[in-house]
């Protein structure tokens, strides 16, 4: 119900409503498309067609930085009504990602107009990508619980993660193609989850875009151990949580 209202707000609140779910990432895929392979020409930066090949993995960021980003935020919206709700602390946390997946999810038919735009169709590996979308839920569920809590606890950590999450755009294999990564350096790459989760989603049009097995095993397995550290740091910070809200 706490979703479902949230997502009324916010497509009542604009006069296009859910139409920015898909303007929003298809301007950006665009825009990135524009400069870096029309203005700069750097076709070698990732797969063609690159327009459907920018759109598999700004999506997902969008989903990822929104998600998080209102993590953030999560404990001091909810003001008094934290410490009167029946519902399990971390549901606020749950909340805010579900909204933003949801919203990700409403903007997949960007993918499928890029693919009839382009002629370029997937492969049978395209069955692994529900289990990019579970694995980044999983992943942001973490992160958010982590970024929550120490929010309440560490004030001007909302400006450290805006800082951190550009960063991570330059780090995560959005722009440019994972099989650009030196292999020299792909076990340090993989110390992102964000690139096991995005070579899920673009393995099933690409089958080569992924790092060597073990780094790609490395990255998958560091989001379920955030997830794990995640749910322990908050349990411990819960109290304070609670009292400082």
């Amino acid at each position: 119900m706490l979703v479902l209202r949230d997502l009324q707000k916010q497509y009542t609140k604009f006069r296009l409503g859910y139409l920015w779910t898909l303007l929003e990432p298809l301007g950006m895929s665009l825009v990135l498309w524009f400069v870096f392979s029309v203005l700069l020409g750097a076709r070698a930066l990732g797969q063609q067609p690159y327009v459907l090949f920018l759109s598999l993995a700004i999506l997902p960021w969008w989903w990822f930085t929104s998600g998080i980003a209102a993590s953030t935020k999560v404990f001091r919206r909810a003001g008094g009504q934290l410490r009167v709700s029946l519902l399990p602390t971390q549901l606020w946390v749950a909340r805010v990602i579900l909204v933003s997946m949801i919203e990700f999810l409403f903007s997949l038919p960007v993918i499928i107009l890029a693919m009839v735009a382009t002629q370029y169709w997937p492969g049978p590996l395209i069955v692994l990508y529900p289990l990019g979308v579970l694995l980044q839920f999983l992943l942001m569920y973490g992160l958010a619980l982590l970024v929550a809590a120490g929010s309440v606890v560490i004030p001007d950590l909302a400006r450290i993660v805006r800082i951190v999450l550009r960063a991570l755009f330059y780090l995560s294999p959005i722009i440019y193609s994972i099989a650009n990564i030196p292999e020299s350096v792909q076990p340090l790459a993989a110390l992102n989850p964000l690139v096991g989760v995005f070579g899920l989603y673009r393995i099933g049009f690409w089958p080569d875009e992924h790092v060597d097995t073990v780094a790609f095993g490395l990255s998958i397995s560091l989001s379920l151990v955030i997830l794990v550290v995640g749910i322990l740091v908050f349990r411990r910070l819960e109290p304070r949580i609670l009292k400082e809200a």
